[in-house]
C-alpha cells in the first residue's frame, strides 16, 4: 500500500496518537493524585504531631508546670520573655481565668507560607475552653517547625469575658 498525501498518514496515525495521548493524560492524572494524596498524609501527620506538642504544653500550662511549657517555646518567643518573668506572668494569667474544667480543640490547620513571617511549617489549633472565672474562651496556639523538625510553640493567644465582672 502507498500513500501519496500526508493526510493519509495523518488518518492513520490519528487513533494511535489519541490513543497514546489518553494514556498520558491518565498517567498524568495519577501522579498528581499520589502526590496530592502523599502531601494530604504528610499534612495530617503534621497536624497530628504539632497537636501533641500543644497538648502538653497547655496540660503543663494547666498544671503550673510554667518552666517545662517555657522550654518547649521557639527561640523567637523566648526572646519576649526570660522563663522566670513568663513563668510569673502565666501563673498571675492562670490564676485570672481560674481552673480549667474543659478545652476542646475546634480547628486545626496546616499552613506552609504565613503572612508576615518566614517560610515554614506551621500549625494553627484554635480550642473554646471553659475556665471557672471566664466565659466565651477562646484560644488558639501556632506551633512552627524548627530546623531539628521539633514542633514549637510560636504564639498563644486568647480572648474571653469575665464570668463575674467587677463592678
Amino acid at each position: 500500500m502507498r500513500f501519496t498525501s500526508d493526510s493519509n498518514w495523518k488518518s492513520l496515525l490519528l487513533p494511535i496518537k489519541k490513543l497514546n495521548m489518553k494514556k498520558l493524560i491518565i498517567a498524568l492524572t495519577l501522579i498528581t493524585s499520589i502526590n496530592s494524596v502523599s502531601a494530604q498524609k504528610y499534612t495530617d501527620q503534621y497536624i497530628k504531631d504539632a497537636s501533641k506538642v500543644a497538648e502538653t504544653w497547655l496540660s503543663n500550662i494547666n498544671n503550673q508546670q510554667y518552666k517545662n511549657a517555657y522550654n518547649l517555646c521557639s527561640k523567637e518567643y523566648k526572646v519576649k520573655y526570660t522563663k522566670e518573668i513568663w513563668t510569673i506572668l502565666m501563673g498571675e494569667l492562670m490564676l485570672e481565668f481560674g481552673g480549667l474544667e474543659s478545652r476542646k480543640a475546634t480547628e486545626k490547620k496546616f499552613q506552609s507560607e504565613v503572612e508576615g513571617m518566614e517560610d515554614g511549617f506551621y500549625v494553627f489549633i484554635d480550642y473554646i475552653s471553659s475556665y471557672r472565672n471566664t466565659m466565651n474562651h477562646n484560644e488558639q496556639v501556632i506551633l512552627k517547625q524548627n530546623d531539628k523538625t521539633n514542633w514549637e510553640i510560636i504564639s498563644f493567644d486568647y480572648i474571653w469575658q469575665n464570668r463575674n465582672p467587677k463592678e
